[in-house]
């Protein structure tokens, strides 16, 4: 089996989001078995117009490459909304279109033979066309640019890969469309990435800090903007740095939302982020109001330099009391707690009592472990444990025997 199997609630697991989701979310293979990541994640990286960022996909999914027939479907999806075509646009109908009757027997070993048989049958009739083809694009733009034709004439006779490669991104909204992004739109650079340089342990406290529903640069980043706020802040108790994990959460999603065009989930998430600034006195304002609070003074000795400087010298004072009233504490605590001790007499039952509870628990524990270990869940009494509990009964009779002699002669 080359993929995996849905669980019995028809749900597929996606490896690089380590997540279920719905089987019909994940792509099929020859085997009938579904891909190991989903279709959003697998076709996140693919440009319908540059082979090299699918080939490797479809030799994983056993399909022949057949040029034509992928820029036929790809052609058709650009004429269909050019903006909101995306990497899962062309690839899932190209699955299923290998799976028809005409090219279900070919594989992927089949595409260089395929391509070859394809040269070969192109005549020079093809070259020809090419060369009307580049001539007709010329004269298009041409009459679009003297205003012979408008732009929907244009874009209905100029061949899709022209258009294309003319199309210019001009907005967020342009660059992110049907919840996918386009990254052949992005300008493209050698940046240095810092979560490569990720160790083991520095995943392992990320993760176990932020959580396993995000990459390495979306930890970063949250880890990067808790810290800028514990430096603008002063967070000591863990109830505050809790909600400021929220604020970071709230803020990472907020920014995704706006770079990716979805400015209604950008507005309701920067309205809770507001509210939970407020909640944790995260504001500005209230940062500035700390400031005020605190600029008269943050230290004893600026304080005895203000009062000397306005009110002259402080004047030394005779303190007869005992400076150090610490010990005094020390030694009235140690006192209470040895009276507590020798004259409460229900503490000293209570810890009796609490020794032989606690006795009987480690008692009850190991017989657990022995009848464990004998293949029993309950522990088996033994004729030891019967006459144990023999002899611990004529005992208690003598004791209580002896007891009552004792009170009869007083």
């Amino acid at each position: 089996m080359q993929g995996q199997l849905p669980n019995e609630k028809g749900q597929c697991f996606c490896e690089k989001e380590q997540k279920w989701g719905r089987e019909i979310n994940f792509y099929t293979y020859k085997d009938g078995s579904k891909g190991k990541i989903c279709k959003q994640c697998m076709t996140m990286h693919i440009d319908n117009y540059d082979p090299q960022t699918f080939l490797w996909l479809l030799k994983d999914f056993d399909v022949p490459y057949i040029p034509e027939e992928w820029n036929s479907l790809r052609d058709k999806a650009f004429a269909k909304d050019p903006k909101k075509m995306n990497g899962m646009s062309v690839f899932g109908k190209y699955i299923s279109k290998m799976k028809l009757k005409q090219w279900m027997n070919y594989t992927w070993a089949d595409t260089e033979r395929l391509a070859a048989e394809r040269a070969q049958r192109r005549s020079e009739a093809d070259e020809e066309a090419a060369a009307a083809a580049e001539k007709t694009e010329a004269e298009l733009k041409e009459k679009l640019a003297s205003g012979e034709i408008n732009e929907a004439q244009y874009k209905t006779l100029m061949p899709t890969p022209i258009q294309y490669n003319d199309m210019a991104a001009t907005s967020s909204e342009e660059l992110y469309a049907g919840g996918h992004y386009q990254e052949q739109n992005y300008v493209k650079a050698n940046l240095p990435n810092p979560a490569l340089e990720l160790t083991d342990d520095d995943k392992t406290y990320l993760v176990m800090k932020w959580g396993r529903l995000y990459t390495a640069e979306e930890l970063l980043a949250l880890e990067q903007d808790y810290n800028n706020m514990l430096g603008s802040f002063d967070i000591q108790d863990a109830d505050t740095k809790n909600a400021l994990t929220i604020i970071c959460k709230l803020n990472l999603k907020a920014n995704q939302a706006l770079d990716s065009g979805d400015y209604d989930g950008f507005t309701k998430l920067s309205r809770e982020l507001g509210n939970q600034r407020k909640l944790a006195n995260f504001a500005a304002a209230q940062r500035k109001k700390d400031q005020k609070a605190s600029d008269f003074v943050d230290s004893v000795g600026e304080l005895v330099a203000y009062c000397e400087k306005n009110g002259g010298q402080i004047p030394r004072f005779e303190v007869n009391e005992p400076l150090d009233r610490v010990d005094i504490i020390i030694n009235d605590m140690k006192e209470y707690t040895r009276e507590l001790i020798y004259q409460d007499t229900a503490l000293a039952s209570q810890i009796e009592e609490y020794l032989k509870k606690r006795e009987i628990l480690e008692q009850q524990k190991k017989d657990k472990e022995a009848a464990k270990a004998q293949g029993y869940d309950e522990y088996q009494l033994t004729d030891q444990d019967l006459a144990d509990y023999e002899e611990s009964v004529r005992q208690q009779r003598a004791q209580d025997a002896e007891l009552s002699v004792q009170e009869s002669d007083e």
